[in-house]
């Protein structure tokens, strides 16, 4: 039987995983899957969640993380796959450096209120206009921490600044998605030494949840 404290891990582990598999397609493609975006977009600006699952209400909407988690954790990951996993270990990494930093955390809740607080004035979380204001938070906050998460792909789609702003928007939803694996108790080791657990856990979301 699984542990609650699995599925929230999971959860949170589909939504960083569905992260860095966003990005990368930016990166290489120019394109942005907008409805699997606005998922992690939604999840990061509910600020006050009522609880764990209001976060990523539908869990259908986590799919293509599922997926990817799944074949990464089975050791089935094929090797277009290897850039988004990269991507999204160095969420995690990066969302645990944020952490030990109590003002820039401090920081980061702060702008992302106040972009809240503006939220009538844009008719869609994946606008333009709403994910240059995530990056610029990104890149304020995230982006004066050390270790920096190097985007690779095609030059074209990378030189562009809405590209650029949909990377970076998408990174910082894998962050508040690290955030949330952390709080349910989520360590790097886990995903190896407790591995059978969670891919137990994501088999049975996948069966249940995603029809």
């Amino acid at each position: 039987m699984n542990r609650p404290e699995d599925l929230h891990q999971v959860i949170a582990l589909a939504a960083i995983f569905q992260a860095g598999q966003i990005a990368d397609r930016i990166a290489s493609t120019g394109e942005c899957p907008n409805d699997q975006l606005r998922t992690l977009l939604s999840g990061t600006m509910n600020l006050a969640p009522a609880s764990y699952e209001d976060v990523y209400p539908a869990l259908g909407d986590l799919r293509p993380g599922f997926s990817m988690l799944r074949d990464a954790l089975s050791g089935k990951q094929s090797r277009d796959k290897v850039r988004p996993v990269g991507y999204a270990l160095a969420l995690m990494h990066l969302s645990g450096r944020l952490r030990k930093d109590d003002s820039l955390m401090t920081i980061l809740r702060n702008r992302l209120e106040a972009l809240d607080a503006q939220r009538a004035h844009f008719p869609d979380l994946v606008t333009d206009e709403f994910c240059h204001r995530l990056a610029g938070i990104y890149v304020d906050t995230l982006g004066t921490l050390k270790f920096r998460i190097k985007v690779q792909g095609e030059p074209t789609h990378l030189r562009n600044e809405d590209n650029a702003a949909r990377i970076r928007a998408t990174f910082l939803t894998g962050v508040r998605a690290g955030f949330l694996w952390h709080q349910a108790g989520g360590r790097r080791w886990h995903l190896v030494f407790r591995r059978a657990r969670l891919l137990a856990a994501v088999d049975a979301v996948l069966k249940q949840s995603l029809h």
